[in-house]
This record gives structure tokens, sequence and C-alpha cells, in this order.
């Protein structure tokens, strides 16, 4: 049953869905009329709602991947879900899980490690704007993902101030500023991450890591090509999703 405060998609097709928050009196305006949110207080999830024109969306309880990218606002570029993916499956973390985060951003990846660590881990977010500590806070309260995180302005080439953490994920310009303390922080097998946007900071941060002593390093491109399918017309879609980054991952021993 819906309850006041829930976030809750609103479905009419691939390219017309909304994530909103249900509270009484609140609407939301779209192209096919003019919804009262407040009317679904006290239905079931895949209930339809009419516009004042009569159009009808499907009432869905949304994936954390829909509240992220169709729900949060955002003031920076932000991380495909392709990579995303990859980062969360090689930073080997898992409920109880202890991460520093650096680059925090509107806070996408941020909520994505935060749902995976969560009931008893934490996220160490890391961020020198306080603008987007505020975004970011918002964000992890629609998300309903905000007790498990703890944002912090700070310079994490500074230093970091956690110890025995289990991965340290970086999406900022200058990793390679970062691989001292993120040694001195990891925990023995711990993980280090970092996405960045060129090969210039690739190669950069990856001698250094050497240099540092990680092992088992490594750097990927994941490109993602989606189809069109159709009976009889089955193939491709023209737009590729090529390259938007590089992964470096590495390991403490």
């Amino acid at each position: 049953m819906i309850k006041r405060g829930d976030v809750v998609m609103l479905y009419f097709d691939s390219k017309r869905k909304f994530i909103v928050e249900v509270e009484p009196g609140s609407t939301l305006h779209t192209d096919m009329g003019v919804v009262e949110l407040g009317e679904l207080i006290g239905k079931d999830y895949g209930c339809r709602l009419k516009t004042h024109l009569g159009i009808e969306f499907v009432v869905v309880r949304p994936a954390l991947w829909q509240v992220v990218y169709l729900g949060f606002k955002r003031k920076t570029q932000v991380l495909y879900p392709k990579d995303v993916g990859y980062m969360l499956l090689m930073s080997s973390i898992s409920p109880g899980s202890r991460v520093v985060e650096a680059g925090v951003g509107s806070g996408f990846l941020t909520a994505f490690l935060a749902s995976i660590v969560r009931p008893n881990g934490k996220v160490y977010a890391y961020d020198i704007s306080p603008t987007y500590i505020k975004l970011a806070t918002t964000n992890l309260k629609k998300a309903n993902l905000i007790g498990y995180v703890c944002l912090k302005q700070k310079d994490i080439t500074q230093g970091i101030d956690e110890r025995d953490i289990d991965a340290v994920v970086l999406d900022m310009p200058t990793p390679w500023l970062v691989t001292e303390h993120a040694f001195n922080s990891l925990r023995n097998g711990g993980i280090f991450i970092a996405f960045v946007p060129t090969v210039n900071q690739l190669e950069r941060t990856v001698l250094v890591l050497r240099e540092k002593g990680f092992i088992e390093i490594e750097a990927v491109e994941n490109i993602q090509r989606t189809y069109k399918v159709k009976k009889g017309e089955t193939r491709p879609r023209n737009i590729v999703i090529a390259h938007t980054g590089y992964i470096i991952v590495a390991q403490k021993p």
C-alpha cells in the first residue's frame, strides 16, 4: 500500500515516466495533464492514476536505478550504469562494508554504494564543494539512503580519516594524489577503484599505483550496445554508448 512520503514511479511509456514523492496536495504537471499525487495514498502499487485529461499512468514501485537516474537532481556529469555496475562488482563490497568515496558530485554513485553496504556498513563520502554536499544530501534522502552515508566536506588529497576500509572509490580528476592515502587506509586485500575520462589520467594513476605497491592493477573501458527488438526487424540500435571513461582497479596486498 502506498503511504505518504513514498517515492513512486508514474509510468506511461519508456519516454514518459516520472519519479515523484507522494504528499497530500502535491501535483505533477505533464504534457498529458495534471496528476493529483495525494490520491495515491492508501492505494496499491500497480494501480492506475488518471490526469485531469483522463490519461492513465500506471503506478510502479521504482527500482533504485530508476529513483537515481530519473529522480535525482544533478549538477554534474554522472556515471553511466555500465560503469557503475562494473565498479560495484570489482569493489567486492557487501552488507557491512566500510567504503571511502571521493568526488560525490550529485550522489549517484554514493547511492549505489550505500544500497550495498546497508544495513550495517557505511560510506564515507568526500567532496570539496558545499554545493555538492548539499545536493547529494537531498538526493540520498529521496532514496532513503542518507542513514548509511557520512558526507564530508574535505579534500581527500590531504588525507583519509578512516582506517581498515574495504574499498576506496574515486571519481575525481587527480586520483593519483590519493593512492598513498588509500594504501594507508585500506585493509589487507582492500580494493582501490578510480574512474577517469582520459588516457593521460589513466596512465599516471596506474604508474603511481605500481610505485605505491598495489597489486592486481587493471584498466578497462566498457562499451555498451543496445538492440531494437521487433519481429523481423531486430538489430543493433544506431546509438552506441561507447567511450565514457576508464576504470582502474587495484588491490592492497
